[in-house]
């Protein structure tokens, strides 16, 4: 091929190559509905190309925010359980601050700060001791009622020993009849009431206090309330259980009672 036909070869090229240019541009700003569907087949085809070029490129930043709101949870969980425990400690404050006593008597505040950890103890720790004038025999009791006894007061810390423990025989007096009787704790939750005559009148519902019957205990302090009666047929008395108004296992706030000085 001598060059004349060459240069003739390349100039059909390049007019075929213009042709096909001129016809994509006339396609593409043609307002067809040809041109349309080439369009949104572009659009398509443009989008998932750019997908995982802009995931790509955002996949840093998005996995920095995701730890920093995920940071931002627990701090509002934080908050959130420090604000529902000073609340509930408050609700405690106040119904301890409610409580009643004779002008004789006063009362230190404790923390429980040791718990029983099984049915087998029956004593609790308070962080009260003699540096705040308490003293063993004095009782402790909460919002919801008779608590226990110290037994063992330290500089710091004392030792109570709860109502629940089965070797307390408490006097008791029943609301409604004011019957006496001699408590004995059953369990942690529960007791009875013994010393009560078939011939009286003990209801279910009923609430039972501390009596005056003795000098160790208070009188009209709560204990529980009486969840069922029924007569025994071995004795002229009846069987009278009572369930604690204290649960000895979420006290959290405590008041040592003792007499005012002379």
């Amino acid at each position: 091929m001598n060059s004349h036909q060459k240069i003739k070869v390349i100039r059909e090229w390049v007019y075929l190559g213009i042709a096909v240019i001129t016809s994509v541009f006339l396609i593409l700003f043609n307002n067809s509905s040809f041109n349309n569907t080439l369009s949104e087949i572009g659009l398509d085809a443009f989008s998932i190309l750019s997908y995982d070029y802009f995931s790509l490129r955002e996949k840093a930043s998005l996995k920095d925010e995701i730890v920093q709101l995920k940071q931002k949870l627990v701090e509002i969980s934080q908050d959130k359980k420090l604000y529902e425990g000073s609340f509930d400690e408050n609700i405690r404050l106040r119904n301890l601050l409610s409580i009643e006593l004779p002008e004789s008597l006063s009362y230190v505040y404790a923390k429980v700060t040791g718990k029983p950890v099984s049915s087998l103890q029956n004593t609790l720790l308070i962080n009260a001791g003699t540096e705040k004038n308490v003293m063993n025999g004095e009782m402790v009791i909460s919002e919801t009622g008779f608590v226990g006894v110290v037994n063992n007061a330290g500089k710091h810390l004392s030792k109570v020993t709860l109502i629940s423990d089965p070797d307390n025989k408490i006097p008791v007096i029943t609301e409604f009849g004011k019957i006496p009787g001699i408590m004995i704790s059953l369990d942690k939750q529960t007791a009875e009431i013994h010393e009560i005559t078939k011939s009286q009148t003990v209801e279910v519902g009923e609430k039972i206090f501390t009596s005056d019957f003795s000098k160790l205990y208070h009188p009209n302090l709560l204990i529980g309330e009486v969840i069922s009666v029924s007569d025994s047929s071995a004795t002229i008395n009846k069987k009278v259980v009572i369930k604690y108004s204290t649960n000895f296992l979420e006290v959290k706030d405590v008041f040592i009672i003792h007499k005012k000085k002379e």
